[in-house]
């Protein structure tokens, strides 16, 4: 069991790029469980499934609340994969980071650190490669 959280800075792409790891599962024939998913945009929850296994991703990651709170509703609805963004560090001790510890020693953490991009050009090249990792990452466990 496994928590993939993408770890970056505020405003650095996190939730565009677990917006495009949605796309990346759709594209790969994951079978959407349900879904909070607007193709207008905002934050999301999505349970999807595949070879009899539930992955679970979220993008809300800027509280201790929210991560936690996503995490555990895809906990609770049987993911054993689970992807959410989060940010570099806490600056106060109950930030995103320590909302993923929660999970522990039943889930694993594995860290994806967010590429930073210098340019808008790159920014979009950036978000398509950490989500092609996310789900590269997830995609070899199903």
């Amino acid at each position: 069991m496994n928590i993939f959280a993408l770890r970056g800075r505020g405003n650095s792409g996190k939730s565009t790029t677990i917006r495009l790891l949605h796309g990346l599962f759709v594209q790969n024939r994951y079978q959407i469980v349900s879904t909070t998913f607007n193709p207008q945009g905002g934050d999301f929850l999505t349970i999807f499934t595949k070879k009899g296994k539930l992955i679970g991703i979220t993008s809300s990651g800027d509280t201790f609340d929210l991560v936690h709170d996503n995490l555990e509703a895809l906990i609770n609805a049987g993911c054993t994969l689970c992807a959410c963004a989060c940010r570099t560090y806490d600056r106060y001790g109950q930030g995103t980071n320590a909302a993923i510890d929660v999970f522990l020693p039943n889930y694993q953490k594995q860290y994806i650190d967010k590429t930073v991009a210098t340019t808008a050009s790159q920014e979009q090249q950036a978000n398509q490669n950490d989500a092609q990792t996310l789900f590269t990452n997830i995609d070899t466990l199903v």
